[in-house]
C-alpha cells in the first residue's frame, strides 16, 4: 500500500517555479533568476511561435506575466523595462536571468507572477527573496497570484535547489 503511494507521488508532476528576486540599489533594479522545468519551457517555446523573434519571446514572455510595481495591488499598467540577461539550463530545470527597471527608478512593493497557468491551473510560483534578513519567501498561485513583498515569510527550513 505505502509503496504504491509512494510511486504515485514520485510520477506525480510538480507543477512549480522558483524565483531568486533582489532589489539592486546601484542599478535600479530587480534582478531575478527563474528556475522553471525543461519541459514547461519547450511547452512555452511552442505556444509563443507567433511572437518568437529569435530568444526575445522568453522576454516579452516574462514582461507579461512576471510583474513588479510600486504600490497598489499589483494590476497598473506596465511601468517597467526588461532585461534578458541569459539562460542555463542544469539538468531538468532551466533557469532565465532577466532585470526589471521600474521607470520611477523606486523600489517595488508588489509582485505579481501569472506565468504558466495557461497550461495548468495548479502552478505554484516560490518567490525568495535575497539580500535581506532572514530567508523572506512567497507563495503565489492562480488563485492568488500577486502579494506584497513585505508580505513574506521568513522561511529559514527551506532552500532552492536545482535537484
Amino acid at each position: 500500500m505505502y509503496f504504491s503511494l509512494l510511486c504515485l507521488l514520485l510520477v506525480h508532476p510538480v507543477h512549480e517555479t522558483v524565483a531568486e528576486i533582489e532589489w539592486n540599489p546601484k542599478s535600479h533594479r530587480v534582478e531575478v533568476a527563474l528556475r522553471l522545468d525543461i519541459l514547461d519551457e519547450q511547452w512555452l517555446a511552442q505556444q509563443e511561435t507567433q511572437i518568437k523573434a529569435g530568444k526575445t519571446w522568453r522576454l516579452k514572455y516574462v514582461e507579461q506575466k512576471f510583474r513588479v510595481t510600486k504600490a497598489g495591488d499589483g494590476s497598473q499598467p506596465l511601468t517597467s523595462s526588461y532585461h534578458w540577461v541569459g539562460r542555463q539550463q542544469k539538468g531538468p530545470h532551466v533557469w532565465w536571468f532577466f532585470e526589471i527597471e521600474p521607470t520611477d527608478r523606486s523600489q517595488p512593493e508588489w509582485i505579481q507572477q501569472r506565468m504558466l497557468e495557461e497550461r495548468e491551473p495548479n502552478y505554484t510560483h516560490r518567490v525568495l527573496i535575497l539580500g535581506v534578513s532572514g530567508k523572506p519567501s512567497l507563495n503565489l498561485t492562480t488563485r492568488k497570484n500577486k502579494a506584497r513583498l513585505d508580505q513574506a515569510k521568513d522561511d529559514r527550513t527551506s532552500t532552492a535547489t536545482d535537484s
